[in-house]
């Protein structure tokens, strides 16, 4: 996708959602950035001795069809519009949600960390460079959908 499409999506994303309200304001100093390997760390946080260790997900924030064609395995696919009426139903069980895109200089994840904010989660981090990052540090990706994921939109059904 051209960055000139990112932009003009993002930009729509923020008009739209100006439009819907939100519980709380966020800005960009409420973003918590990590790098690959802090992310993992944060991921595996154990709870006390009290507590159950937090659940976490790593969030791709993208259009499916980027998801497709690589994603951080195990990574959840929530596309940006999607995520004000889709965030409760699909990340509502996680504490930890670990947002990423593609490069380092790529908006849509310091949107969605905000806007996940703003829905009420509380600890969501960004990953820093995103899939680039990622790959750089030596981590897997994979390709393709989930088997119990709708079919693209584009795509008929099996």
């Amino acid at each position: 996708m051209h960055r000139t499409t990112l932009t003009s999506l993002a930009a729509a994303a923020c008009l739209a959602l100006g439009a819907v309200g939100c519980d709380r304001k966020t800005s960009d100093k409420d973003l918590v950035f990590v790098d690959p390997y802090r992310a993992v760390e944060v991921m595996n946080q154990q709870g006390s001795i009290f507590e159950k260790p937090k659940s976490a997900a790593f969030v791709d924030p993208r259009p499916r069809i980027d998801y497709v064609r690589e994603h951080i395995p195990g990574a959840i696919n929530l596309p940006f519009e999607d995520m004000t009426l889709e965030a409760q139903t699909y990340l509502g069980k996680y504490q930890i949600l670990v947002v990423y895109d593609t490069d380092y200089d790529d908006i849509i994840c310091r949107a969605a960390s905000k806007r996940l904010m703003e829905l009420g989660f509380d600890s969501v981090y960004s990953l820093e460079g995103g899939l680039k990052a990622w790959k750089k540090a030596g981590n897997d990706v994979t390709t393709g959908l989930p088997a119990d994921a709708p079919p693209l939109a584009d795509q008929p059904s099996s």
